[in-house]
């Protein structure tokens, strides 16, 4: 199978590369490549897709994948109407010759690390680690390579991270079957607030109901109907926490039609009901 993969070009005399995005949306679409990726939020917000993961992002997040996983960075609907939002990221792309193929002992915790970014992990929020990553766009020579290892080795000790994928195997695809992928998440956003039909989603991939819901799930893990409907729970969080709209309006404006499978649904993921979730903000 022909894998595809966005090409990281390395820069001159600089064995990992560092990055300081700023834009009015994170524009790259789901996509994977060889090099390890540190990604720190300055600002923006929305849903990270990690592997089978997607879950909310927002500033401060901190996230490793881990080298062929795939992931896609989707800002709120917001970003994309001119509001004069601002996505804002620091991003590290490096390739695992870096820690010694021998495994130093010395280097036994980054290479433990790295071997759990194949499930993409999400580390707490902490402002040193952004104030340790700008740091690497303006150093350079062995103390810019010393101080990307203290980063690492620091990140390695950290014990309340989360790993987002259901699974640690990376994913591979093919170059129409990440096309087909990014044309089912878009029409996923496009109508999150709607009824969504599953008739019209496969036909637009060019798919029987059958075969798009034996595609869906082998990629996802997760029927199309979980998936959207952990989307939509995610979505009704953040109105629950940063609104002042009733649950019934949250309810249909997270695309569900009745209040009572809301109700279930929300308690599903989250463990508690969406009235007590809104006493929590």
């Amino acid at each position: 199978m022909k894998a595809i993969k966005e090409h990281v070009f390395q820069p001159y005399l600089q064995s990992f590369i560092t990055t300081e995005y700023k834009q009015d949306y994170f524009d790259s679409s789901w996509h994977f490549h060889i090099e390890y990726e540190l990604t720190y939020i300055k600002s923006g917000y929305g849903t990270r897709f990690v592997g089978t993961s997607a879950e909310l992002f927002n500033a401060g997040d901190l996230v490793l994948i881990g080298s062929q996983v795939p992931h896609y960075w989707r800002c709120d609907n917001a970003f994309y109407q001119n509001k004069g939002l601002l996505a804002e990221s620091l991003v590290i792309q490096f390739n695992d010759d870096l820690f010694f193929k021998n495994e130093l002992p010395e280097m036994k915790n980054i290479h433990l690390l790295l071997k759990k970014s194949a499930s993409g992990i999400l580390f707490p929020k902490s402002e040193k680690y952004e104030t340790q990553i700008r740091s690497l766009l303006s150093s350079n020579g062995m103390n810019r390579l010393l101080a990307f290892y203290e980063l690492l080795n620091q990140l390695s000790q950290e014990t309340e991270h989360t790993l987002l994928s259901t699974t640690q195997e990376s994913q591979f695809y093919q170059a129409q079957d990440s096309v087909t992928f990014q044309k089912i998440l878009n029409y996923i956003f496009n109508n999150l607030h709607h009824e969504i039909s599953l008739t019209e989603i496969a036909t637009k991939v060019h798919m029987s109901k059958s075969s798009f819901c034996k595609y869906f799930k082998k990629r996802t893990k997760k029927t199309f109907t979980e998936y959207v409907n952990k989307l939509r729970i995610a979505h009704a969080s953040k109105l629950l926490s940063e609104s002042d709209l009733t649950i019934s309006q949250i309810c249909f404006e997270s695309g569900f039609n009745s209040l009572s499978y809301f109700n279930r649904q929300f308690k599903k993921y989250k463990k508690i009901s969406p009235k007590e979730y809104s006493k929590l903000r």
